[in-house]
């Protein structure tokens, strides 16, 4: 995802990654995984205003029954964690239990439609995963998705290259309420020969 990250939040955010060693595996849609970090990471940099650090972990994570007993969604077991982490503005208190609400934002109109969050939430949700946001004053936000930990063999996600890639014949209905993600989909998109 380092290009399509890289063409959508612009050179002015620095982007960094952490991953650590040794970590689990889940069972969950790698393309949902994907729509879910683009999504934040977009939002991270409409708080930054264009500009600052956008940093993605990826790390296993214990969530025990004390945590679990406090949040009714959450099973105590072990989880693959994977965070988004921005230096923007604080969120205010009053509107950090609303960012996951279907079309709830703070963008003036037209600059968002409060999709985005909701959908990775819902991904989250619909893989029996749990979701936190911590917001703190001068240090940014932070979006949290924990997805349990499977213990089935992991599949091979080798790129299997057979020849030249033919396209050009298809056409693809493009939506994305955010300009810049819509026009690097709609660029990659012409790369492989496809009208959108």
């Amino acid at each position: 995802m380092d290009d399509l990250l890289r063409r959508s939040l612009g050179e002015a955010v620095e982007i960094e990654t952490i991953i650590s060693g040794g970590l689990w595996t889940t069972y969950v849609d790698p393309t949902q995984v994907e729509t879910a970090l683009l999504n934040l990471a977009v939002n991270a940099r409409d708080a930054m205003g264009g500009r600052g650090k956008l940093t993605i972990e990826a790390g296993n994570a214990w969530l025990d029954e004390n945590y679990a007993a406090q949040h009714v969604e959450v099973k105590a077991g072990q989880y693959v964690m994977v965070a988004v982490s921005d230096t923007g503005h604080r969120i205010p208190a009053e509107v950090i239990e609303r960012v996951f609400e279907l079309f709830f934002t703070t963008k003036a109109p037209g600059e968002g439609r409060g999709l985005g969050l909701s959908m990775v939430r819902g991904f989250v949700k619909q893989s029996g995963g749990h979701i936190k946001i911590y917001s703190e004053f001068r240090r940014g936000t932070t979006v949290r998705i924990y997805l349990a930990r499977s213990h089935l063999r992991e599949d091979d996600s080798s790129v299997v290259t057979t020849g030249t890639l033919i396209g050009g014949t298809e056409v693809i209905l493009l939506v994305e309420d955010d300009d810049t993600v819509r026009a690097t989909a709609a660029d990659m998109l012409a790369d492989l020969g496809i009208r959108s």
